[in-house]
């Protein structure tokens, strides 16, 4: 099977570390390609980064469907332009936010996202409810560093995915912790055994479903909600989309 990874930033070296991770992971038969917009913002951290984002990435999208892949992972944790991107693709689209945080409220009662930035709290709130999983959420935690410094300082990372981790638990009573943001792909798995608590790689755990869900030839329905969207004209388009 192909997939098609698309890191809706602009950041090559975010979509490399990306890629490094996910090719440990996927199975033998799985095409995987990693990709990144030209243009767009280098990190994601608001709402106005992800509408821009989401009109940089669209045409990825379409080539993927062009270029025959079987699916799509939008890799970053504000899942930018996903109901857009399922309107313009006959192929399945996932974002690793609806993916990660569907499965951490089946693996125990409540879960934790921590997310970089404090300013982003409500914002993964609402996407939560967004989602009707507000009855499996025990917190959202900041951990006080921008999205590039997650991706480029692992070793301080972890440290205060440990830290702010350990907090959830003992205070909040998260059973699971969900890492929001795709710079911190390649950290669960070191994190989960130190404190002993199921912590879940968004990335990888979307990688992981989605080729299952290739294998059961499912994808979204094109019925009514993701329609394809009728043919039109763009005056001025600056990403073609």
């Amino acid at each position: 099977m192909k997939i098609m990874v698309i890191n809706p930033n602009s950041s090559v070296e975010m979509t490399r570390h990306l890629e490094k991770e996910l090719v440990k992971i996927k199975r033998p038969d799985t095409e995987l390609r990693v990709v990144c917009p030209d243009c767009g913002p280098i990190t994601i951290e608001s709402n106005y980064d992800a509408v821009i984002a989401a009109s940089c990435m669209l045409p990825l999208v379409k080539k993927a469907n062009a270029e025959g892949y079987d699916a799509i992972i939008i890799a970053c944790f504000s899942d930018p332009g996903i109901e857009a991107a399922k309107e313009v693709s006959d192929i399945l689209v996932l974002g690793i936010q609806e993916v990660s945080l569907h499965v951490a409220a089946m693996l125990g009662a409540k879960f934790t996202i921590l997310t970089p930035l404090q300013k982003r709290v409500p914002a993964k709130e609402y996407e939560v409810r967004r989602y009707k999983l507000e009855q499996a959420l025990a917190s959202v935690r900041p951990l006080g560093m921008t999205v590039a410094e997650t991706d480029a300082d692992p070793v301080r990372t972890k440290e205060r995915i440990l830290e702010v981790a350990r907090q959830a638990v003992e205070e909040d009573g998260a059973e699971v912790i969900v890492l929001g943001c795709a710079g911190m792909v390649g950290y669960a798995e070191e994190v989960e055994r130190k404190l002993g608590i199921k912590v879940l790689d968004p990335s990888s755990v979307t990688l992981k479903v989605c080729e299952g869900m290739v294998d059961a030839g499912l994808k979204h329905a094109k019925r009514a909600f993701y329609a394809t969207p009728p043919a039109k004209l763009f005056k001025g388009s600056p990403c073609n989309a």
